[in-house]
C-alpha cells in the first residue's frame, strides 16, 4: 500500500457504517480496483485500436454508414446539437477543475491535471498510430453543413480528457455523482456521433484510453481509503446481535480480506474478516491470472457480487463444521458501510502452523491434520488452499482448518488430489519428505497419496508454499521421489496444469519470428508460382526423396556423435523437427539447441550432450570441406568465378588474436580459478565422451558417413531441381556451386539462410554458365523441397517430441 496522507476534507462521505462517524481526514492507498480498471479499459482501447488500424477499409465503411443514417437531421438541428455538446464539454471540464479548488482538494486537482495531460498525449499517440485519411463521404458532408465550426468539434481529445477527469473523481464523490458523470460522458459521446464531422473511430478508443489514464493516476498516487473504520465495524457487529466491546486490527495472514480481533461483552473473542471492493477486485485479478496461466485446476467463475462471495465462504465453513471438521463457528455475516461485508468467527486460542518451529511439526501433529483432510475428502469438500497458515494449532495441540474462502463443494477427484498434494508440499517445507509421505499414507492410504502425485508440482501449489520451497532447493523433487517409492508408483507423470509456460512462450516467439522472416519471402508468391509453373513436375517426388535423405543422414550422424545408444525413431523425429526449429535462428542454431535438449532428455550427460552436438557440427564441416576440395578439382575453377574467398591472412590474424586474449585471461587469477574449477571438469567429461566415440569405428562411420550423406543429398536435390527445367550443367559443377554457395550463406543472420541461400546459389549457377531464366525457378524449386515443404512435418515431429517428453 502507498503512504498514508491526510488532507483537509469538506463534509467527507460517511462510509463508516451504522451510527459511527469518521474523522475529517482521508487516507490514501493503492487499490487493486484501479489495477483491474487499467486492465479492462486498456484491453478495450488496444482492441479498438487494433481493429481500427488493421481493418481500415471495413471500419471506414462502417463509419460512413453510421454518418449516413443521420442524414434526416437538418443543419439547424445539427448546429443546436453541436452547441449543446460543446456546452456540456465545457461544463464537464469546469466541474473537474472548479470543484477541487472550491473544496480545497488540491490533491484531487493535481490528479485531474495529470489525467488530462496523460489522456491528451495518449490519444495523440493513438491518432498517430491509426493515421487514416479523411473519407470523401465525410468531406462532402462537411461542405453540406456550412455554418458549423467543424474545427471546434472534430477532436476527440476533450472526450478522452473528460473521461480521465471523471475517472479520478469517482472515488472522491458519492455514487449519485458518479452516475451523473457517467451519464454526462454518455450524452457527449452520443452527440459527438450525431454531429459527426470526422470519422468517429477515434471516439471509440478515446473514452477507454481516458478511463485507463484516470485509473493509472489513481493507482500511481493513491485513492481515498474507504474501508470501514473500527467504529463502523463495532457498530455493525453490535447491531447484528454480537455485543462487542472493542475491535482492533489483527496482524495475521488473511489473504483476500482485512482481519480484525473483536472482544465480546462476556470476554470471549471473535476473528473478523472484512471484505470490500478492493478484495473483490484483487480476487478477480487473481482469477484472471490463474485462467491465463493455469488449466485443470478447478477454478469456478467468480461470484456475481461480493455478497455472494461472502455467503459462499460462510456456507462451506458451516457445512464443514457440521460434518465434524474442526473449524471456527461462524457467528455472523454482516454488511458494513456502503460496499463492504464482514464474516465473524469464534476465536481460537493458538497459533498457525507456519508460526511453529520446524521441530514442533511432529508426526502426531501431521497425523491430526491428515485426519481432518480425510474427513474433507469423505464429504467431497475441497479446501484448495491448504498451506501452513491455514492450519491452526490450538493450545491443547489439536489442529483446526481455517479459511474456506477458496473452497468448493461436491468436487471431483482432481481437486481432492490437489488438496493432498498441497498439504504434503506445505509440510515438506518444515519436515523431511520421508516423514511427510509416511504419515500421509498411514492416514489416507497409498492410493490417495499415489493419485495426488501428478498434482505434486509447483504450478499446483499456493504462492506461500512455492516461495518457501524455493528456499529449500530440491525439496519438492525429493518429495516426489518419496511418493513414488512409498506409494509404489512406477513413473512420474505430472498433470499438465499450465497454459502458458516457457515452452509456450518459446513457441509464440517462434511464430512471431517465422512471420517476420518468412512472410516477406512470400510477398511475390504469384511471381514465384509463375516462375516454377513450367517445371517438369515428375522430378518433384525425386527431389523430395533426396531431401528426406538428408534427415536420415543427420540421424546416423547424431547417433555416431554420442557414446550412448540412441533410438532411431525419436532421433529421426528430432532431425525432422529441426527443420522447424532451424527456421527461427541463423546458421542452424535452432536445430543445434533442439539436438542438445533431446540428448539431455535421453540421459546423456549435459557436457557430453553439448560436446556431441558440437562434434556433429564439426563432422559436418569436415565433410563439407572434403567434398568442396573434391568437387573443386572435379568441376574446375570456372565453377567458382562468382565467389571471392577472403584473404587467408585475416584467418591468421584472428587466430593469433584469440591466442593472445586467451593467454592474458589465463594469467588473471580469478579467471584462471574459474577455468580450473568450472571449465576443466566440463572439458574432461566432454573429452571422455569424444574418446568413447573415437575408439569405436561404427560410431565414426555413422558420424562422418551421415554428415557426408546430408551434404551430398542436398547437392543431388539441387541437381534434380535443375533437371526439372531442362538442366544445362554437369553434376560436378552443380555440386561445386552448392558447396561454395551454402558455405557463403551460413554467414547470413536470417533463419535458414533465407534470401542469402537463394542469392548465392542463383549467382553461382549463372556464373557457371546457366541462363538466369532457368537458375531462378530451379533454385526456388530446390528451396521448396528442402526448406518450405519440410516445415509442416517438422512442426508435427516437434509437437510429438514435446508430447512424449523427448525434449
Amino acid at each position: 500500500m502507498s503512504d498514508t496522507t491526510a488532507v483537509p476534507a469538506a463534509e467527507p462521505e460517511d462510509t463508516t457504517g451504522r451510527g459511527a462517524h469518521e474523522a475529517a481526514t482521508f487516507r490514501y492507498l493503492r487499490s487493486p480496483v484501479d489495477v483491474l480498471h487499467i486492465v479492462v479499459y486498456g484491453t478495450v482501447a488496444l482492441l479498438v485500436l487494433g481493429i481500427t488500424a488493421g481493418a481500415e477499409r471495413s471500419i471506414t465503411d462502417f463509419e460512413e454508414e453510421l454518418i449516413s443514417l443521420l442524414d434526416f437531421l437538418t443543419p439547424s438541428v445539427e448546429r443546436v446539437l453541436a452547441g449543446v455538446m460543446q456546452a456540456l464539454l465545457i461544463i464537464g471540464a469546469l466541474v473537474t477543475v472548479i470543484v477541487p479548488i472550491a473544496l480545497k482538494r488540491y490533491r484531487l486537482l493535481m490528479y485531474v491535471v495529470v489525467g488530462n495531460v496523460g489522456a491528451f498525449l495518449l490519444t495523440m499517440g493513438a491518432d498517430w498510430l491509426v493515421d487514416r485519411g479523411e473519407s470523401v463521404t465525410v468531406i462532402n458532408r462537411i461542405a453540406e453543413r456550412a455554418g458549423i465550426d467543424e474545427l471546434g468539434i472534430t477532436s476527440v481529445h476533450p472526450v478522452a480528457q473528460l473521461a480521465a477527469g471523471f475517472t479520478v473523481f469517482a472515488p472522491f464523490v458519492s455514487r449519485a455523482w458518479r452516475r451523473a458523470g457517467l451519464a454526462l460522458i454518455g450524452v457527449i459521446v452520443l452527440l459527438r456521433i450525431v454531429v459527426a464531422f470526422h470519422l468517429p473511430a477515434g471516439l471509440f478508443y478515446a473514452v477507454p484510453i481516458g478511463a485507463a489514464v484516470g485509473a493509472g493516476v489513481l493507482y500511481a498516487f493513491g485513492r481515498p481509503d474507504r474501508r470501514p473504520t473500527l467504529e463502523a465495524i463495532e457498530a455493525a457487529l453490535v447491531e447484528s446481535g454480537l455485543p462487542v466491546t472493542s475491535v482492533r486490527a489483527a496482524k495475521v495472514d488473511a489473504r483476500g480480506s482485512t482481519p480484525y480481533f473483536a472482544t465480546l461483552a462476556d470476554g470471549s473473542g471473535l476473528f473478523v474478516k472484512v471484505l470490500g471492493n478492493e478484495q473483490r477486485a484483487a480476487d478477480l485479478l487473481f482469477r484472471i491470472y490463474r485462467y491465463l496461466r493455469l488449466k485443470n485446476v478447478g477454478d469456478e467463475r467468480p461470484f456475481s457480487s461480493l455478497r455472494r462471495t461472502v455467503e459462499h465462504e460462510a456456507l462451506v465453513a458451516l457445512l464443514a463444521r457440521d460434518v465434524g471438521i474442526r473449524t471456527p463457528r461462524v457467528r455472523g455475516v454482516v454488511a458494513v458501510g456502503e460496499d463492504s461485508m464482514l464474516l465473524a468467527y469464534d476465536m481460537i486460542d493458538g497459533v498457525s502452523v507456519d508460526s511453529l518451529a520446524d521441530e514442533a511439526v511432529t508426526d502426531e501433529v501431521m497425523r491430526g491434520v491428515w485426519q481432518q483432510v480425510a474427513l474433507l475428502r469423505a464429504h467431497r469438500i475441497a479446501h484448495r488452499d491448504l498451506r501452513r497458515a491455514n492450519v491452526f494449532m490450538a493450545e491443547d495441540g489439536t489442529p483446526w482448518i481455517i479459511d474456506f474462502g477458496f473452497s468448493e463443494l461436491a468436487v471431483d477427484d482432481g481437486l481432492l488430489h490437489a488438496d493432498v498434494a498441497q498439504l504434503m508440499a506445505a509440510f515438506a517445507v518444515v519436515a523431511e519428505p520421508e516423514r511427510v509421505v509416511r504419515v500421509a499414507i498411514e492416514v489416507l492410504g497409498k492410493n490417495a497419496v499415489a493419485t495426488a502425485l501428478p498434482r505434486l508440482q509447483e504450478a499446483a501449489l499456493s504462492g506461500a508454499t512455492q516461495a518457501a520451497l524455493k528456499q529449500r532447493k530440491g525439496r519438492l523433487e525429493a518429495l516426489q521421489q518419496e511418493v513414488m517409492s512409498q506409494a509404489e508408483v512406477g513413473e512420474l507423470h505430472l498433470e499438465p496444469l499450465t497454459r502458458v509456460n516457457g515452452k509456450t512462450i518459446f513457441m509464440i516467439i517462434v511464430l512471431v519470428a517465422a512471420t517476420y522472416f518468412l512472410i516477406p519471402q512470400l510477398a511475390d508468391l504469384p511471381g514465384i508460382v509463375d516462375q516454377v509453373s513450367d517445371a517438369n513436375w515428375e522430378w518433384l517426388p525425386l527431389a523430395l526423396a533426396t531431401s528426406m535423405l538428408t534427415y536420415i543422414g543427420a540421424t546416423f550422424s547424431l547417433r555416431g556423435a554420442v557414446p550412448d545408444p540412441l533410438p532411431i525413431g525419436p532421433t529421426f523425429a528430432t532431425q525432422l523437427g529441426s527443420s522447424f526449429a532451424s527456421k527461427i535462428a541463423p546458421a542452424g542454431l535452432g536445430g543445434m539447441a533442439l539436438n542438445a535438449r533431446y540428448l539431455q532428455k535421453s540421459g546423456v550427460d549435459e557436457a557430453v550432450a553439448v560436446t556431441s552436438v558440437g562434434l556433429n557440427t564439426l563432422a559436418g564441416l569436415v565433410g563439407h570441406l572434403t567434398l568442396t576440395g573434391i568437387f573443386f578439382i572435379w568441376a574446375g575453377g570456372d565453377a567458382f568465378r562468382a565467389f571471392k574467398l577472403p584473404d587467408p591472412k585475416w584467418f591468421i590474424i584472428g587466430a593469433v588474436a584469440t591466442l593472445v586474449v586467451g593467454a592474458i585471461s589465463f594469467a588473471i587469477p580469478p579467471v584462471r580459478r574459474v577455468l580450473v574449477t568450472k571449465l576443466l571438469p566440463i572439458l574432461r567429461r566432454a573429452v571422455h565422451g569424444i574418446g568413447d566415440v573415437a575408439r569405436r569405428p561404427s560410431k565414426l562411420l555413422g558420424l562422418f558417413g551421415g554428415s557426408v550423406t546430408v551434404t551430398f543429398s542436398y547437392m543431388i536435390t539441387l541437381y534434380v531441381a535443375l533437371q526439372a527445367f531442362g538442366g544445362g550443367l554437369p553434376f560436378a559443377t552443380v555440386g561445386a556451386v552448392y558447396l561454395v554457395g551454402a558455405a557463403v550463406a551460413t554467414a547470413a543472420p536470417t533463419p535458414g539462410g533465407l534470401g542469402a541461400v537463394e542469392a548465392a546459389l542463383i549467382a553461382g549457377l549463372v556464373s557457371a554458365g546457366l541462363d538466369s531464366a532457368v537458375a531462378v525457378p530451379a533454385v526456388f524449386l530446390y528451396r521448396l523441397a528442402t526448406f518450405w515443404i519440410p516445415i509442416l512435418p517438422g512442426w508435427g515431429c516437434f509437437t510429438w517430441l514435446e508430447r512424449r517428453e523427448f525434449i
